[in-house]
């Protein structure tokens, strides 16, 4: 049987179909992909701007308009002489630990609101002195929490001072209750990262900076502790019995402001942070920080913040690179 042959003008016909129908396909995969791109980048966005005017010089090398990872971000907000750390979790919840002074609560609560952030997955209370939780009885007026965390009595945690009840009727206005923070308690876990708590144990503390729940965050590669003001004897037990999740610390927010009783030589062996922040106000009455800390912390820290002299820090993780961001 004899076949037909096309001809030449019938043959470009249906080369010019199929081209049109391969523009087209490809038109509508380059679309597909671009509002995918847009997609994404709306549900893992950056961290917003520190209202404090965080960003500016980037101190480890990392770019955080181009990372493709979700962020992880702690703001330790320059309050003076006490301590308020602001963290955005990689699925962009929000916890807020501690809030400096009464003097800080105006100053952190407009920082929140200018920035949007009124609605906080967790507020942390590390424990009862009023230069951690004195600022937040304003800032609860302002904000929306889901859950609040603060050491037990089983610790010995409770205070006896007018702020420190003051803060629980705050706390009672909004219909907030406390959860117990201690040792081993999980805050919060998915895929992504794990949010747990390392102190304080279920025993009576001898003196209340000891109490301080320390927050612990695993993100990909990178560790994080901040531990409020725990001295010798709750960082002794935290290394004795988490000494391998404290192992190469990638941050550390030093407690206690850098007081010669915390920042012990057995812990920081083992933790060996590549970033320490320590929130302070300048000339502050107690001499933070102590040349003793000082000397142990140059030793084992890779390097070292203050907020008294930078002003508010930021540490910035994508999980594999970090960055730290100073005014």
């Amino acid at each position: 049987m004899s076949r037909k042959s096309r001809s030449p003008k019938a043959r470009s016909g249906k080369f010019l179909s199929v081209l049109f129908f391969l523009l087209a396909a490809g038109f509508l995969i380059y679309t597909y992909c671009r509002e995918h791109k847009d997609l994404l980048s709306s549900v893992y966005k950056p961290a917003p701007q520190n209202a404090y005017a965080m960003p500016a010089s980037s101190k480890v090398s990392f770019d955080s308009q181009e990372a493709e990872r979700p962020l992880l971000s702690i703001r330790s907000l320059d309050v003076g002489q006490g301590d308020c750390a602001f963290i955005t979790l990689p699925d962009n919840k929000y916890v807020l630990v501690d809030g400096g002074d009464l003097d800080a609560g105006p100053k952190v609560r407009a920082y929140l609101e200018e920035n949007g952030l009124t609605n906080l997955f967790c507020l942390i209370a590390t424990h009862a002195h009023a230069d951690h939780i004195g600022g937040l009885i304003e800032i609860l007026k302002g904000v929306n929490v889901e859950s609040v965390y603060m050491p037990g009595e089983r610790a010995g945690a409770s205070g006896d001072t007018k702020t420190y009840r003051n803060l629980l009727k705050a706390l009672k206005k909004k219909g907030l209750t406390i959860k117990n923070a201690y040792a081993g308690t999980l805050l919060y876990s998915n895929d992504l990262y794990v949010c747990s708590f390392l102190a304080p144990e279920e025993h009576q503390y001898e003196k209340l900076n000891d109490t301080s729940a320390c927050l612990f965050i695993v993100y990909g590669a990178h560790k994080a502790l901040l531990p409020g003001d725990a001295e010798k004897t709750s960082e002794l037990e935290m290394t004795e019995k988490y000494s391998e999740e404290l192992t190469d610390l990638t941050f550390l927010k030093v407690a206690h402001h850098g007081s010669r009783t915390s920042s012990t030589e057995t812990f920081l062996r083992i933790a060996k942070p590549e970033v320490a922040f320590i929130s302070l106000g300048k000339d502050n009455d107690y001499k933070h920080p102590h040349k003793e800390a000082m000397n142990r912390l140059e030793s084992w820290c890779g390097a070292i913040y203050r907020t008294d002299e930078e002003g508010s820090l930021e540490f910035v993780s994508d999980g594999e690179n970090y960055e730290v961001k100073t005014n």
